[in-house]
């Protein structure tokens, strides 16, 4: 009788550790994929992640087994396995006078970062001491890297010494494969920098190139976009418009654009099409030509996730033009855009589907002025509110709130950058940019404005 019971015990503790293995299994394979990097034809969806603290630890911790959150962004993204996050004792400073503000040194170009640093920051950041000076690197409390000062591997002697109690911070506002990009091995930089500072979102300090708040702060106090009335196609003489530069006849939107003028009237300007003179850096000239038109093609470079750039912020919406986009995935720009605001190229099957719209919304100007009603009613977002300015601010306060004891280091920021498959971005083909033969210029009849 006694073995039966012990084999009747044995065999129920069998039993529950096999249904605790199928839960277990389960549990694993319908959330752990949440936690991954998302591939690129897929968007995060911020709704599925819950706001998590970070608790203090005795030792190094692979972010990898929890979820992490965002303090700038105010929500989560997937844990990532391109970091390590522990605590221990806060690292004494090397000068150890006391400031009253925290001290951040670029290390860069001081020409190509006078108009980029803002000074002060808003009324509701402590103050930060931003400098170009790299002598004062030793007793700062950031050093921020801009990528294309670096070296394009890892070289310890064209660095600055690195101290304790610094946060390194790695620093880029273009996609992986811009060709300076491409120069670089990341690799060699893996355990280098604390922070990223970049157009993503899951940045540690986001540096978008525009946002809804900073749209709807700029629409503030000017009367006739409050009108519902107002006809957004008046004045308007032309049907679409695109300033490009980069004529690499290999990326992407080329292939589309030449479709699309088989069916549609188009003015191209810039090194690609109609080459005009514009003073200075040319935004009035430009502002002036896209103004007067009712769609402006937003087309990036580079297909990588929530890479949209000025030609969607500063271009077209500035500018009272209906961006057409084509980058990255639509739920990308429908996470930090104004409510119908743009128009996709992934909605329509083909090109020429796309231009059959776009002079339907010609001809109709009540459809064409729904482009325009989120401007009636400008109003707060959950979206960020950060650009290049506000970044550096937003890199200020995070100094101050950031816990002393916590340390965090990119062990892999290459596949962060590119994706844990390498698929941040669509591949393109990757020649000599600077071969003429590698270039296109679109020659085509313009409008007369």
């Amino acid at each position: 009788m006694a073995r039966r019971k012990s084999a009747d015990l044995l065999f129920l503790v069998c039993f529950l550790a096999g249904v605790l293995s199928v839960v277990h299994f389960i549990f694993t394979f319908r959330v752990i994929p949440r936690t991954e990097h998302v591939h690129r034809d897929h968007c995060i969806d911020i709704k599925e992640f819950e706001k998590v603290s970070l608790g203090p630890v005795d030792k190094t911790l692979n972010t990898s087994d929890q979820a992490v959150s965002s303090s700038a962004a105010g929500f989560v993204y997937p844990a990532s396995k391109f970091f390590t996050v522990w605590h221990e004792d806060s690292a004494p400073r090397v000068n150890s006078k006391l400031r009253g503000k925290k001290k951040i040194v670029v290390w860069g170009d001081e020409e190509e970062w006078d108009e980029t640093i803002p000074s002060p920051c808003r009324p509701d950041v402590p103050p930060c001491d931003i400098t170009l000076d790299i002598g004062q690197s030793e007793d700062a409390d950031a050093v921020v890297f801009y990528y294309s000062r670096t070296p394009n591997v890892f070289n310890s002697s064209s660095m600055p010494k690195r101290y304790p109690h610094q946060h390194w911070i790695f620093f880029s506002d273009e996609a992986p494969l811009y060709p300076a990009m491409r120069d670089h091995d990341f690799v060699s930089y893996n355990g280098v920098f604390n922070m990223t500072m970049t157009y993503r979102l899951d940045s540690d300090v986001p540096a978008l190139y525009g946002s809804t708040d900073i749209v709807y702060n700029k629409l503030k106090g000017k009367d006739r976009r409050h009108s519902k009335e107002l006809d957004y196609s008046v004045g308007k003489k032309g049907l679409a418009v695109w300033f490009v530069s980069n004529c690499y006849k290999y990326l992407p939107r080329f292939a589309y654009a030449r479709e699309l003028l088989k069916h549609m009237d188009l003015d191209i300007f810039g090194k690609c099409g109609k080459e005009i003179a514009c003073p200075g850096k040319g935004y009035d000239c430009s502002d002036n030509i896209i103004k007067q038109y009712k769609f402006y093609l937003a087309f990036e470079s580079y297909h990588c996730r929530e890479y949209i750039t000025e030609k969607f912020w500063r271009n077209a919406l500035e500018n009272e033009a209906v961006p057409i986009v084509l980058g990255p995935p639509k739920c990308d720009y429908e996470r930090i855009a104004p409510p119908n605001s743009f128009i996709h190229v992934d909605d329509f099957e083909s090109p020429k589907d796309l231009a059959a719209y776009l002079k339907r919304l010609d001809k109709d100007t009540e459809l064409y002025n729904q482009y325009f009603r989120w401007r009636a009613s400008p109003k707060p977002t959950e979206s960020i509110s950060s650009d290049y300015g506000s970044a550096w601010c937003r890199l200020c306060k995070k100094l101050y709130d950031m816990d002393t004891t916590e340390r965090k280091v990119y062990t892999d920021i290459d596949r962060w950058l590119k994706g844990k498959s390498y698929d941040q971005c669509k591949p393109i083909v990757l020649l000599d940019y600077n071969d003429p033969r590698n270039n296109v210029h679109f020659v085509n009849n313009f409008t007369s404005l």
